[in-house]
């Protein structure tokens, strides 16, 4: 790695210094104002791979060494990211070629943080200073992201100003990046129409089932977690259903052996619908079951709802898997979820044969960005809404506009609501 300093009366001239010197290649270490102008000092030739060196001149079942080899990379890295930082702070990018070389340091220590990973995974999870080690990597790499919005931010403003906003409205940051690549932005875009191209984007990315799933009959199972409205959700269609058809050809089944009050608010409704409910228990198998309801057009399957930690869970998805008749299962997502435990859901279930999803409390949300992100990331289908315990009036069939539009109803509550800074 070859390293100079430049000294310049601006910042101009001294990018001017620098690309004279090295062309493009050079990566920009530090940017300091002194008397009389400014001071940066810049490299070339500049390879991540160095931190890998240490380690593969140490022995490995020495593992103190190795630390120590570890904890002298991950300084070099602190170094280098706060260094950006400084300069980001000390002097605004100036123009394109600045932009370029300050893109290219960010490079090269997102690699530095990958080593720095990949090194840190092969010693031991269980020594203490390992793990602080790894938790100082994490906080380095957030650090070093925002360093790099804040690039993004000198280069395309508008770009920035709407990643901000989709991720004040909940979004991933997966879906935020692949909306913004989407409508592809011109350099002097106005953020209103950039905007509601974005927001046309999310509505197209949510899918849904396109019809009311209890018209097309069958077996229905309702999966998901504890709490998340299942058996409520499952008498709004029972009573969605009587109204439209009838109770004759409507029944109602519980695999849910674990909590004694979820049997009996469906054979509530059950009772005030005049339908039949059943339960699967260690008498009664679900083949059993389904095979003595053969006669009525729809069957709605309330399932146990446990945490996914929950042991029990394995047997209810086997359970499922037992019945010799085709069995279509939608996810119950709560609105109020954070987006860490939505995305735990579904991964728990995702391998079981979703056919869609139901979104609730939609009344009770802050934010349903989260759960529009879920489902528009993981492509699931959107059944229904519900927003109420009103059965069956607080309940309508999957609707990405409406979905889209509570979203940005809440975004901009929670805008309005926002303290003024000072």
């Amino acid at each position: 790695m070859k390293v100079k300093r430049f000294f310049a009366p601006d910042m101009r001239q001294a990018m001017k210094l620098v690309r004279d010197e090295f062309g493009s290649d050079a990566a920009i270490l530090s940017n300091n104002k002194v008397a009389g102008g400014v001071e940066i000092v810049t490299a070339v030739d500049y390879d991540a791979s160095i931190l890998r060196e240490p380690s593969e001149r140490i022995d490995p079942e020495n593992s103190d060494a190795l630390t120590d080899s570890l904890a002298d990379a991950l300084a070099k890295a602190k170094d280098v990211i706060e260094s950006a930082g400084n300069e980001q702070k000390s002097d605004r990018l100036e123009n394109a070629f600045q932009v370029k070389a300050k893109e290219r340091q960010f490079d090269q220590a997102e690699a530095m943080m990958d080593t720095l990973e990949s090194r840190s995974r092969r010693q031991s999870p269980e020594d203490a200073a390992i793990r602080a080690m790894q938790s100082e990597i994490q906080g380095l790499r957030e650090l070093l992201r925002e360093q790099m919005k804040e690039t993004m931010s000198e280069r395309k403003p508008v770009e920035a100003m709407l990643y901000k906003r989709l991720r004040r409205m909940g979004l991933s940051e997966h879906f935020s990046a692949r909306i913004i690549e989407s409508i592809s932005l011109a350099d002097d875009a106005e953020f209103s129409s950039a905007w509601e191209k974005a927001v046309e984007q999310i509505r197209t990315g949510v899918l849904t089932t396109g019809s009311d799933v209890v018209d097309q009959g069958g077996i229905v199972a309702l999966m998901g977690p504890t709490g998340v409205g299942k058996t409520t959700t499952i008498g709004k269609l029972a009573a969605r259903y009587v109204l439209k058809y009838g109770p004759d050809s409507l029944a109602l089944v519980t695999t849910d052996c674990y909590r004694v009050a979820a049997y009996e608010q469906l054979r509530t409704f059950g009772r005030i619908l005049g339908i039949p409910v059943r339960v699967v228990d260690e008498k009664n198998t679900l083949d059993a079951t389904l095979k003595s309801l053969k006669s009525k057009a729809l069957v709605l399957i309330d399932t146990a709802g446990l945490s996914v930690q929950d042991p029990n869970m394995k047997e209810q998805f086997a359970l499922l898997e037992t019945a010799s008749v085709r069995i279509r299962k939608y996810l119950v997502l709560s609105a109020t979820s954070q987006q860490q435990v939505l995305q735990s859901t579904y991964d728990t279930y995702r391998s079981h044969g979703l056919n869609g999803c139901v979104v609730t409390k939609l009344d009770e949300a802050s934010s349903a960005g989260e759960v529009v992100s879920l489902v528009a990331d993981n492509r699931l289908p959107l059944a229904y809404l519900s927003s109420g315990q009103k059965i069956p009036d607080d309940l309508r069939t999957g609707d990405s506009g409406v979905l889209v539009s509570k979203a940005l109803e809440l975004l901009e509550k929670n805008e309005t609501n926002q303290t003024p800074e000072r």
